[in-house]
């Protein structure tokens, strides 16, 4: 075997290299749409302190969430990276008590506006190429724990940490794109099919005129006659994961299955839900149990099979659907 060199020369070069840089794309892309000059227009409010303007404040929040640092602390780091500064346009990155002090004034002042500023630019971005007739909202639900005595946070479901107080962040986003079109915060506490309608009206009465079918995708959280009525008043198609309550265990576990594949079995009927004003149409996923369980298929076991049962209008076959 050849001997290896003895001395090894290591050096380092191009001081200014962060990063960060790849945010030169971002930065790109707030420049063509105008970003900076859009807040400055859309979004005024008087500041305590004057040396950053209301859309400095709002891309110094930004540019962080997009970058992944999810807690304003640790943005610190922030303030002593001058590539970041520079393709940024910030002169000085603000520091972490600043930003809270400046969320707290635009939560009163400029929530509002923001909000109908993400509308108009959404609408524009959905109209190029052209208008789309189709969409597909998406309703999600997640915990969002917390520590300490949060504002608002209230122990409720959270299943990864029991006894935690948490907030119940409850989301309308459309599926194709990733756009979201409503969202709301409540406490940790709150029942999602409680807050879902309002939710949901919020972004009917965004959809853009051409727009001639919405269907519906959702968990079972959103399980609920009420939610399903209010979707079938729009003449919105919707697919929703069913809660196996007693009865409708006994109906899936009676009925005859269609194998569709190796592992896969499916079936349809139609079933009335105590409490609901008729009968909708059910179809039930049957598959083996896998050899290392996944809480997400283990809604409902019986004997060797998990099952999903989804509630829908769509006039899909099982296997589509």
């Amino acid at each position: 075997m050849a001997s290896s060199s003895k001395t090894v020369a290591v050096s380092f070069s191009g001081r200014t290299l962060t990063h960060f840089g790849g945010l030169v794309l971002l930065q790109q892309f707030f420049h063509r749409l105008g970003l900076r000059r859009r807040l400055t227009r859309s979004i005024r409010f008087s500041q305590r302190n004057n040396r950053y303007s209301v859309s400095e404040s709002l891309l110094a929040l930004l540019y962080p969430i997009l970058l992944g640092l999810g807690r304003i602390e640790a943005t610190r780091l922030l303030q002593h990276n001058g590539v970041f500064q520079y393709l940024t346009g910030l002169p000085v990155y603000p520091d972490p008590q600043t930003l809270r002090r400046f969320l707290v004034r635009f939560a009163e002042a400029g929530l509002t506006d923001f909000l109908a500023l993400h509308d108009r630019l959404r609408q524009q971005m959905i109209a190029a190429p052209q208008s789309p007739t189709t969409l597909i909202f998406d309703l999600d639900s997640t915990v969002l724990t917390v520590y300490g005595r949060q504002e608002k946070a209230k122990v409720g479901f959270n299943p990864k940490k029991r006894g935690r107080p948490s907030y119940l962040p409850v989301l309308c986003v459309e599926g194709q794109t990733g756009d979201c079109w409503a969202a709301e915060y409540y406490p940790g506490n709150t029942h999602v099919s409680t807050v879902t309608i309002p939710l949901w009206e919020a972004a009917c009465t965004k959809t853009p005129s051409g727009v001639r079918t919405i269907r519906v995708r959702a968990d079972g959280a959103f399980y609920d006659h009420e939610i399903i009525e209010a979707l079938e008043a729009r003449n919105a198609g919707y697919a929703i994961v069913a809660r196996m309550t007693r009865p409708l265990k006994e109906r899936v576990a009676t009925a005859r299955y269609r194998r569709v594949g190796d592992s896969v079995s499916l079936t349809e009927f139609s079933y009335h839900p105590q409490g609901w004003p008729g009968p909708r149409r059910f179809v039930a996923v049957r598959r083996p149990v896998p050899e290392e369980p996944s809480w997400q298929l283990s809604l409902f076991r019986m004997g060797d099979y998990v099952y999903r049962v989804i509630v829908t209008n769509l006039e899909l076959t099982p296997l589509n659907l």
